[in-house]
């Protein structure tokens, strides 16, 4: 069975939302039910994640509704006073939440602390982690870096040390969509109001005008990894530490500049590395065969792969030829790939 950190249960209480213990009949929730019921188990979120997923989101919804409401003016602050949590159920139940962005940023960092919890169990005590390492380096610019993520890293984090996913984690036209959903939200239940439309929409405005999407933890995970390819520090070692202390993001991301990768599709095929997928990866980037056998036996249990043997034979299957074809394939614009696979999949 895998094992897992004693700090997933901490956010059981949001495993699932308060439920009418009147519940509705049968024949109304029949819909939900067998969409529920059929789905595919491997497919489905743990508690663990959906407990995670939806106090991430709740607290991302309830940060931009305190910015919000404590730019109104004139009196106007007293009436949006409504709690967040009748709040962040009418987004809920309005189906404004369910956005296919939002909902990957909720899942990846999901994962990202799944495989950390995991992982990080192996791991020597006493040890400072890697990038914490990086901190006193004598290269200055590097040890910047580091220190930069180490702070947002910690910002990243709630009393309990649960994951948080903060306003700047969005992507600038999701930061758009999400701010003016919560404006929306909080402007539903309140009575008329001169001017209560116009101030919210204005205060969505300064609110979007101080995101900053260098300021995204993905942004500065990757201007850690520019820093130490300029110091040529992307070696098949660094990419062994990674993944050996559960640096999964960090991980994604080093795989994906030695490989000249979009970022998203190195972390795709890392977090669910069966069939190939991981092996083609560790291809792309130039890893020796023991680097990639060693990320095989490090996350294959984590990461869907049943058979390591089976999945190294792929390894060496792999040409020249066809990698560089996947690699050009992947290279292609994400919009691009998208609509291939709508098309081939009508």
């Amino acid at each position: 069975m895998m094992m897992m950190s004693e700090e997933w249960p901490i956010a059981a209480r949001a495993a699932d939302r308060p439920v009418d213990p009147a519940r509705r009949a049968g024949w109304i929730r029949l819909d939900t039910v067998r969409r529920d019921f059929f789905l595919d188990p491997a497919a489905r979120l743990s508690e663990q994640e959906r407990a995670l997923m939806t106090t991430m989101l709740d607290d991302l919804v309830s940060t931009i509704a305190d910015e919000l409401v404590a730019g109104l003016t004139d009196g106007l602050d007293s009436i949006a006073a409504e709690g967040h949590d009748a709040l962040i159920a009418r987004l809920w139940s309005s189906g404004l939440l369910d956005r296919p962005v939002l909902v990957s940023l909720l899942l990846r960092r999901a994962d990202e602390q799944r495989l950390a919890a995991n992982l990080q169990l192996r791991q020597q005590p006493g040890r400072p982690p890697l990038v914490q390492r990086w901190v006193a380096d004598s290269d200055g610019e590097l040890a910047a870096c580091a220190m930069a993520l180490v702070i947002a890293r910690g910002r990243r984090r709630d009393r309990y040390g649960q994951g948080r996913l903060l306003f700047d984690d969005l992507p600038a036209e999701e930061a758009v969509a999400v701010v003016n959903a919560v404006a929306a939200g909080i402007r539903q239940p309140l009575p008329a109001h001169p001017g209560i439309d116009r101030a919210l929409a204005a205060g969505a405005g300064t609110l979007l005008s101080r995101h900053d999407e260098n300021q995204r933890i993905d942004a500065m995970l990757a201007a850690l990894v520019r820093m130490l390819e300029r110091a040529g520090r992307l070696d098949d070692a660094l990419v062994a530490d990674a993944a050996a202390e559960g640096e999964t993001a960090l991980l994604a991301a080093i795989l994906a500049r030695r490989g000249g990768l979009p970022e998203d599709r190195s972390w795709d095929h890392l977090i669910a590395g069966g069939e190939g997928r991981l092996v083609l990866l560790a291809r792309l980037a130039g890893l020796a065969r023991p680097t990639a056998a060693r990320l095989v036996a490090d996350l294959g249990a984590l990461t869907g792969i049943a058979d390591p043997a089976a999945e190294m034979a792929m390894f060496d299957q792999f040409g020249e030829e066809a990698v560089e074809d996947r690699r050009g394939e992947w290279r292609l614009p994400a919009s691009y790939r998208d609509a291939r696979r709508v098309l081939r999949n009508g």
